[in-house]
């Protein structure tokens, strides 16, 4: 990660109104992947009934962010951010319609949802990144605090709306229907990119700009000198280390212990986000 971002911020006091369009484009994608990803599954779920199937779609969602997020921050200090999240986007979109038409056709196989939840993973690595860097980019300094809650308290009421939402979803809709609609909340969320720019950093002279290896090890440095940080993000590795093997599995709790269904299954994540 680039860290003389803040160093090379433009001067002049942005507005907050440009940012909150592209806010709210990005607020209603990230409800449509939480609509997919619970949809997902729960149909590998009721389809496989296997702890492995489970098992490995976890793996395959978090392999690209272990693969990839190291230099994604690195690489989107780099390039125009605009750019990167119109096509981790429509990368992440154009993937899912794919899925769509495959259940469309009944020709999905739980391969293909591994396929499709690691390319969305890689474009959501990068879109992360991209996303956060904008943010100083778009909006003053002294609002960084307040955007910095919003988005959590929005991604919260996402983990607790989106379950019993998308278990509603499931009762009345097939499968690619609900994919369509992710397709869409993507679309919601290029469309105001499109016409609203993101203001860039100013660029270094070729010859003083550090390699992307260099800017990895400038991060790293970075968090190993801060104790404090490099506690909190022992920390939080060791929370889900422990509690995403038992988030995973579940759905299998729920539907082979309890005896449950898609409801069920979301009043339990619903109260487990709360």
């Amino acid at each position: 990660m680039n860290l003389t971002l803040n160093a090379h911020k433009p001067t002049q006091t942005p507005s907050l109104f440009p940012f909150f369009i592209i806010w709210t484009g990005q607020a209603f994608s990230l409800l449509g992947s939480s609509l997919v990803r619970f949809s997902l599954i729960w149909y590998m779920t009721q389809s496989t009934g296997s702890a492995t199937t489970l098992a490995i779609a976890t793996l395959v969602s978090l392999a690209p962010t272990l693969l990839f997020g190291p230099i994604a921050g690195t690489l989107v200090d780099r390039w125009n951010r605009r750019i990167v999240l119109i096509a981790a986007d429509g990368f992440i979109a154009l993937a899912t319609a794919v899925l769509a038409v495959l259940f469309a056709l009944d020709a999905a196989q739980v391969w293909h949802i591994y396929a499709i939840m690691s390319i969305r993973a890689l474009g959501g690595t990068f879109h992360a990144p991209a996303m956060l860097a904008s943010t100083t980019l778009m909006a003053p300094e002294k609002q960084y605090t307040r955007i910095a809650g919003l988005n959590n308290a929005f991604g919260s009421a996402v983990s607790i709306i989106a379950p019993p939402l998308g278990a509603l979803l499931i009762g009345f809709l097939p499968l690619q229907n609900i994919l369509a609609i992710d397709v869409g909340t993507a679309l919601l969320a290029i469309g105001p990119l499109l016409f609203i720019a993101i203001p860039q950093p100013e660029r270094k002279e070729p010859s003083s700009t550090p390699s992307v290896l260099e800017d990895l090890r400038e991060g790293l440095r970075f968090v190993r000198d801060w104790r404090g940080f490099t506690m909190l993000i022992a920390i939080i590795m060791f929370v889900n280390l422990v509690f995403s093997p038992a988030a995973s599995l579940t759905p299998l709790l729920v539907v082979n212990r309890f005896k449950g269904g898609a409801l069920e299954l979301a009043w339990m994540q619903t109260a487990m986000s709360l």
